[in-house]
């Protein structure tokens, strides 16, 4: 499991590689995964295959960048960093009496190249023993300026992450459970007497009072959860495919004529660039993924092998998605509201459930662990600990829920800005400064010896992915501003 409620985290002790596998790829196929089709045939299916592919590769670098930047940061705390309680940094006690530090790290550089060289570590061995999250990795590597813009950036995504997590599955609850076709005068009901939104609503405040709770305790206690969400992830996807492969064979109604199926609709790239960016974000959760891997030199191979399950997976079902449905659901499930077997009818209609519900306690230790750290560093009260941290992490993603059940607005808006700075920006920054700060400490020879360097060892790819973030969220927001100013 996975210790993510304490910032002591020991490595190599609990996570093996099939594991972090799993919770990565579960953190993955998350909401995202069921907006993609839709946001992919309408704008195109060439471009949005293209596009899906490159957005995926730049995930996979920045994702690398992500375990480089914790390696460094570990390094760097403990080199520079003041103990608790204690005026005097391990830094100044490391160094010997008499001794510049210039020329002491000069040396202790050389020792380092040496001994890890030919031992495989010492003390400074670059390995992750200490979960670091991305809020004190901002603190080590950004100046006060770059701190404010992380914490924007960060609180946004992850409060919007939730959002849509509160919405979509109380959502679909609320579509199964529903009569349909039922109407009083203009408005649609869900039961006599009760409208679909008051039942969405009430569905929003049971959703939250059964998973909520989970935030209040750590990521280790939902290990099961996650196995089994993965096992209903596949099956999910795997019946969804082979209705729409059989559809397409039988040329059944709503299937579309070949002609009808668009290949780029430029106006639609915009959205799709919005919602994929969120398929394929898993930076923020890695500190609580990685570090208490057993073997972190698979790091790298976890971390590909998930992104490109994901994208093998995406691909095939947007595919089967755009050929067989006419029109596409913004929550795909819901496209099978006429299967005829019941059984399956309401499995996959219950999808959302089974999927979201795994990743929304990750994501809100995630957030409720940033907001402790951009508050203060030290020991909190009992209470405010576990009690008022918590409810900050629940409470206004539930507000957002009672107030829309919009799920591709929150997708694409959350994905296309605050998703790319997170996913691309601010690690390709933690590599860039961390390399300087890890030079300046130990020498050139640092690098060579740290085991979870990003196998994108050019400062060249940093730079291209930081241009590529900015394109992205360039050109999303031009085409959102001139669609508003064209609907006005």
């Amino acid at each position: 499991g996975i210790n993510a409620e304490y910032g002591d985290t020991d490595v190599g002790s609990q996570l093996s590689s099939p594991m972090a596998f799993i919770f990565v790829f579960n953190l993955l196929l998350g909401a995202g995964a069921l907006s993609l089709p839709a946001a992919f045939a309408d704008a195109g299916w060439i471009v949005s295959t293209i596009l899906l592919s490159v957005l995926c590769f730049a995930s996979f670098i920045s994702a690398s960048f992500m375990c480089e930047g914790m390696a460094i940061a570990n390094v760097l705390q403990n080199v520079t960093c003041p103990k608790k309680n204690d005026s005097v940094t391990e830094r100044d006690e490391l160094l010997p009496a008499g001794e510049e530090e210039t020329e002491y790290y000069s040396n202790l550089s050389l020792q380092i190249s040496q001994s890890q060289a030919s031992l495989g570590g010492t003390r400074y061995s670059f390995r992750i023993t200490k979960r670091i999250e991305m809020a004190e990795m901002a603190e080590i590597f950004f100046n006060k300026v770059g701190m404010i813009l992380f914490y924007i950036a960060v609180i946004i995504y992850l409060y919007g992450d939730l959002a849509i997590y509160t919405v979509a599955v109380p959502k679909s609850l609320a579509n199964v459970s529903c009569i349909p076709d039922l109407k009083e005068g203009n408005e649609t009901m869900c039961w006599k007497g009760v409208s679909h939104m008051t039942a969405y609503r009430i569905f929003v405040l049971i959703y939250v009072l059964c998973i909520g709770p989970f935030v209040f305790f750590n990521a280790q206690k939902t290990t099961l959860l996650q196995i089994c969400s993965s096992v209903l992830r596949h099956t999910s996807f795997f019946i969804m495919v082979v209705i729409a492969l059989d559809r397409i064979a039988k040329h059944s109604d709503g299937v579309p004529k070949p002609d009808n199926v668009k290949p780029i609709v430029f106006e639609k790239i915009p959205d799709f660039i919005g919602v994929s960016v969120y398929c394929f974000m898993c930076q923020h959760s890695l500190p609580s993924f990685i570090t208490p891997m057993r073997n972190q030199d698979r790091s790298t191979v976890v971390l590909f092998s998930a992104l490109a399950a994901c994208l093998g997976i995406y691909t095939l079902v947007c595919y089967t998605a755009t050929f067989s449905f006419n029109y596409i659901e913004d929550v795909y499930t819901l496209n099978f509201a006429s299967v005829r077997i019941a059984p399956i009818r309401y499995f996959l209609e219950l999808y959302p459930v089974f999927c979201l519900t795994a990743s929304y306690p990750i994501i809100g230790i995630t957030l409720r662990n940033n907001l402790k750290t951009l508050f203060s560093k030290g020991e909190y009260p009992w209470i405010v600990d576990r009690i008022v941290f918590p409810l900050l992490t629940i409470i206004p993603p539930t507000i957002i829920g009672l107030s829309t059940e919009k799920v591709e607005f929150l997708v694409s808006y959350t994905g296309a800005f605050s998703g790319a700075a997170i996913q691309y920006i601010i690690p390709a920054c933690f590599v860039l400064l961390g390399r300087i700060k890890i030079k300046e400490v130990f020498g050139r020879e640092a690098s060579s010896v740290n085991k979870n360097h990003s196998i994108f060892s050019s400062n060249v790819w940093a730079i291209l992915l930081l241009v590529w973030a900015v394109c992205c969220m360039a050109f999303v927001l031009y085409y959102k501003i001139n669609s508003a100013i064209h609907s006005a």
